[in-house]
């Protein structure tokens, strides 16, 4: 039976139990954000911090709602994965996995620092732009890298990844948008993430899981959605987020820089095209809804958005989406 550990006293019993004598437990941090897991940061005797991570099997901040603790499982085989089909010039990267226990499904991991994208957008210091296009360039490279990686069929990360689907039309009901399109969407749309096997994809690609280190190096964290798909959810998830912050804290470029990135000097299909605009849609109509960003009617406003992208991607609409948030991908 896997031993619970829900707080700071508790970690430390457990790590007392194991061979764990070069870290200082008397620095043992929870660390907040982050709604799934429990997370600390830790010293090792020699300064070196560590990151520990912890499922319990149902979501910290919502102790009642089931989620399987087997999700760190599928983060710790893509963590030590991954890194191996990736270009080791790149200045984003994936954590290194120092140690995992899947019994208790605790895993220690190299800390990426202390600020995540979306904390650090703000930073004058910071080159969002140039942020944007590495991570585009590194998301692109997973995804074409991994046509042929097997990461196990992680149902979970399905189902969870099509709540946004399946809970769209009382979203577009509210702001008086026509609740059909998302019955639509869901069907033609949210069931492919089912059967989707195109690459490896992250799963929860946004910029609140990408850390950044005082030397600038960005490290790519939250593994436990993964799953074979489509990579256009990837890239429509991004998307979506990086434009709220665009939006809403400080128009610095993060959107396009990521798209131009992402499309680098390739074409890309018409299929794929419209697959990261309806996606894209889902996540603007629905996500603001549940996630405040601004007033009501900004809120209204970032709905209906989501929701022209959805229409003119299943019409196909090539010239509006040429000239729409998406752009960057045809240029």
């Amino acid at each position: 039976m896997m031993t619970e550990i829900s707080n700071t006293d508790q970690l430390k019993a457990y790590l007392g139990q194991h061979d764990n004598t070069k870290l200082d437990l008397n620095s043992l941090q929870l660390l907040t954000g982050g709604s799934a897991n429990f997370v600390w940061r830790l010293f090792e005797r020699s300064g070196r911090s560590v990151i520990i991570k912890h499922a319990e099997p149902y979501v910290k901040v919502a102790p009642g709602m089931s989620f399987p603790a087997i999700r760190m499982d599928f983060e710790h085989k893509a963590m030590t994965s991954m890194p191996l089909l990736l270009d080791p010039r790149s200045m984003v990267s994936v954590p290194e996995v120092y140690q995992y226990d899947s019994d208790s499904h605790v895993l220690m991991i190299e800390d990426g620092g202390a600020r995540t994208l979306k904390e650090a957008y703000a930073d004058p210091a910071l080159d969002i732009s140039a942020f944007g296009n590495m991570l585009g360039q590194w998301l692109v490279g997973l995804h074409r890298r991994t046509t042929q990686t097997t990461i196990a069929d992680n149902q979970t990360a399905k189902s969870m990844y099509r709540f946004a689907y399946t809970r769209l039309a009382s979203a577009l009901l509210k702001y008086g948008l026509d609740p059909s399109l998302a019955e639509q969407i869901d069907a033609q749309y949210g069931s492919l993430l089912q059967t989707d096997d195109e690459c490896v994809c992250h799963g929860d690609f946004w910029p609140g899981n990408v850390l950044i280190n005082d030397q600038g190096r960005l490290t790519i964290v939250d593994w436990e959605m993964v799953r074979r798909g489509c990579g256009a959810t990837d890239v429509g998830q991004f998307a979506a987020e990086a434009h709220l912050l665009d939006r809403f804290r400080g128009g610095r470029g993060l959107r396009a820089a990521f798209l131009r990135g992402y499309r680098g000097t390739s074409e890309l299909e018409n299929k794929f095209l419209k697959r990261v605009a309806i996606h894209m849609g889902v996540h603007l109509a629905f996500w603001p809804t549940r996630v405040s960003w601004g007033t009501d009617q900004e809120t209204k406003e970032i709905v209906e958005l989501g929701y022209e992208l959805m229409h003119r991607g299943i019409a196909e609409d090539e010239s509006w989406l040429a000239e729409s948030l998406l752009g960057e991908l045809q240029e």
